[in-house]
């Protein structure tokens, strides 16, 4: 992370219909005091308030804890043991809900909240800010304010993660916090694809681009110039920040390959207008920049061909089109693959009831390697028909492998449970994974 791009991380929670109240500063000590997860090192209140329509603030410093604890003396006792443990500053208030619910489908991406929870948090009084620059590992601290947030608000109607401009309902911010594991590297930003059709409706222009990365020290990245919707660009732009993340932002220029053939740079958003000599017209131009948001320093991702040229994205578009293939750490598979493994119950139990219904779908990526090892593995879709007592996936692969695996698309077969690392289930109305199968369940 960069330290230097580090902006904070902003979340807040509208209190349920049930839970709305006039939450005092002694309530909130209280249900800080009853945690086993932290010890309260520092907690003062603000007189001076910084959030806009706020009741009260605190400014309040945790030391979280080991997992596990090596003796069962006081929390009093055990602050010169820990003392070498994480630390995390917050900054909390009580707000009124409506200054955050007035403008909500305006600023918000709202499709994972239904119409029952918007209502409901639109008749609230009061909701729960919090704020926090992260310290520590970037998954580790979001994960830690979602829990935070979800200790203090136990019972919310929507969850507003301000920083990547995302609403969510009371029981995604429930259901997440269950995780024993931090969430992936999805959670920490989101995606915004904009799109013109204003000019040919048959030549429609995108523009792809993140917000919240700049709470983990990276900056935000763009794609723009874009003409084709069936080439991969939001999966590629995902891989991107996943690798900004983890490995850190390189130098501007800086050549890469996030994807099998596809090699790329980011450049300064006004730099690449300039050098790819996109139209000020062009959706993501200068024109779409009179705001405080989208004018900030960002990168955007560009095309560079064999002689070192720049090209937008569509250079690649055959290639981020037919089968892509795309760049996935071992860290990230490892997230995913627990996540997967954590929630897989759901998946088995909608299975095992929907079974030969035409309109569900059930989903696998199994991990396979040419020479047996956990090296260089090869992720692969599968659908499945049926699930065996023994570990077993009845399925078939989706598509063909790009390693000799011995297998081949449509090929139908039984695979272990040992090879899973992610499972999706396709509904005519959405796609689940474990990230928010909880819908399907409330």
């Amino acid at each position: 992370m960069n330290n230097n791009l580090k902006r904070e991380s902003s979340m807040a929670a509208v209190f349920s219909k049930e839970y709305d109240h006039n939450m005092t500063i002694e309530e909130l000590k209280e249900i800080l005091n009853e945690s086993d997860e932290f010890i309260i090192i520092e907690f003062e209140e603000n007189k001076k308030h910084i959030i806009e329509k706020s009741i009260w603030e605190v400014s309040l410093k945790l030391q979280y804890l080991p997992m596990v604890m090596e003796s069962d003396t006081n929390k009093e006792n055990d602050i010169e043991e820990t003392k070498n443990n994480d630390e995390l500053a917050f900054h909390i208030a009580l707000i009124e809900a409506s200054s955050v619910t007035e403008n909500l489908p305006e600023v918000f991406s709202v499709n994972t909240v239904q119409e029952k929870d918007y209502i409901e948090a639109t008749k609230c009084k009061y909701a729960i800010h919090i704020s926090t620059i992260f310290n520590n590992f970037p998954l580790t601290d979001y994960q830690r304010q979602l829990k935070l947030l979800n200790n203090i608000a136990s019972d919310v109607s929507i969850f507003l993660d301000i920083s990547c401009f995302t609403a969510r309902s009371g029981e995604w911010l429930k259901y997440t916090s269950t995780f024993s594991l931090p969430p992936s590297l999805d959670y920490l930003y989101t995606i915004h694809a904009i799109y013109d059709d204003d000019k040919n409706p048959e030549k429609i222009e995108y523009w792809f681009h993140t917000h919240g990365l700049y709470r983990v020290g990276c900056i935000e990245l763009e794609i723009i110039g874009v003409e084709d919707s069936n080439a991969a660009y939001g999966q590629l732009l995902n891989t991107c920040a996943k690798l900004f993340i983890q490995n850190g932002v390189p130098e501007s220029g800086f050549v890469f390959s996030p994807s099998y053939k596809v090699n790329v740079c980011w450049l300064p958003w006004e730099d690449a207008l300039k050098k790819l000599n996109i139209d000020k017209d062009f959706s993501g131009g200068f024109k779409d920049r009179n705001d405080n948001i989208h004018n900030n320093s960002s990168g955007a991702l560009v095309a560079v061909d064999k002689n070192g040229n720049y090209k937008t994205l569509d250079y690649f578009k055959k290639e981020l089109t037919d089968n892509p293939v795309f760049l996935l750490s071992s860290f990230e598979t490892e997230i995913m693959r627990e996540a997967a493994f954590e929630k897989i119950e759901y998946f088995l139990e909608l299975l095992n009831k929907n079974k030969g219904d035409d309109k569900i779908s059930f989903l696998i990526k199994l991990a396979y390697n040419d020479d047996k090892s956990n090296k260089d593995l090869e992720h692969l879709w599968f659908e499945v028909h049926d699930f065996t007592k023994e570990g077993y996936f009845d399925a078939t692969l989706l598509n063909e492998p790009y390693k000799n695996l011995g297998i081949h698309e449509g090929d139908r077969g039984m695979h272990s449970m040992e090879n899973l690392t992610d499972w999706q289930i396709y509904t005519d109305n959405s796609i689940y994974n474990s990230g928010n199968i909880y819908l399907l369940f409330y």
